[in-house]
């Protein structure tokens, strides 16, 4: 195999485990950093074909990574390495845009196998994590990846979409694609509306759903923009939101 690969793990024993599972599988150009910092260092200085990137990393999360680099250098295949099993966790990486999720500790996992194949233009997915995305996938409420929903959470409180950005490591462009993400998976017609439909679910975190005197779920429970101006789109800048601190309102929307 003469695919350049770049290990991204913070625990030096696994960045060698895997190094040497290469090796003697023939890749022969094999580059290791343990932070995420350091890997978009990395890519920067010498991109390479295929990214092994760790869940959990010392800095940032894996998944937050993979959408970094793929902002940077969208031709790059990541494949994102995970001891964590459950669904929520699959969509957060495959929706920062990795080409891969595999479970680190399965006796059966081939990862130069899984090199080729991504290389090839294959999504390799462990088949039980696979599972549960399909089984997730029929259920009719809303299912927002964490990185969709620390958007989100960071639009609730008030931030544009450059400040997002700054604060997740993605460009704007970025930032608006999840927002409109977020907006039609909520079936809402702009960023306001979605964080509303958002916290009425109880998918901030910090809020829940309740109900109002009639049983009726209530909706009215965040004070927004308070001119007249329309509002449209997914650029809107929300009022600050104190989530910790929310104060119900009855005011026409």
């Amino acid at each position: 195999m003469t695919a350049r690969v770049l290990v991204v793990e913070g625990q030096k024993l696994v960045r060698q485990g895997i190094r040497a599972e290469l090796s003697r599988n023939g890749v022969r150009d094999i580059v290791e950093t343990a932070s995420g910092a350091e890997a978009i260092a990395a890519v920067a200085h010498d991109p390479p074909e295929v990214v092994l990137l760790g869940f959990e990393l010392p800095d940032r999360s894996g998944p937050e990574i993979c959408a970094a680099l793929l902002d940077r250098h969208p031709n790059l295949t990541v494949i994102v390495l995970s001891g964590h099993r459950d669904e929520a966790s699959a969509r957060a990486a495959l929706d920062a845009g990795a080409r891969g999720y595999l479970v680190a500790d399965e006796d059966d996992l081939d990862l130069s196998l899984a090199i080729e194949r991504s290389v090839a233009g294959e999504r390799v997915i462990d088949p039980r994590v696979a599972a549960l995305l399909l089984d997730g996938d029929r259920g009719g409420r809303p299912k927002l990846s964490a990185q969709e929903l620390r958007v989100l959470r960071l639009v609730a409180e008030g931030l544009t979409n450059p400040e997002i950005g700054t604060r997740l490591y993605l460009s704007r462009h970025t930032v608006k694609e999840y927002v409109s993400h977020v907006m039609r998976k909520l079936d809402a017609t702009n960023r306001i509306e979605a964080v509303r439909r958002a916290t009425a679910l109880g998918l901030i975190e910090g809020t829940a759903p309740h109900s109002t005197g009639e049983g009726r779920q209530a909706l009215e429970t965040l004070v927004y923009n308070d001119s007249d101006t329309p509002l449209h789109g997914s650029e809107l800048k929300v009022t600050p939101l104190k989530i910790d601190k929310l104060e119900t309102r009855s005011k026409s929307p």
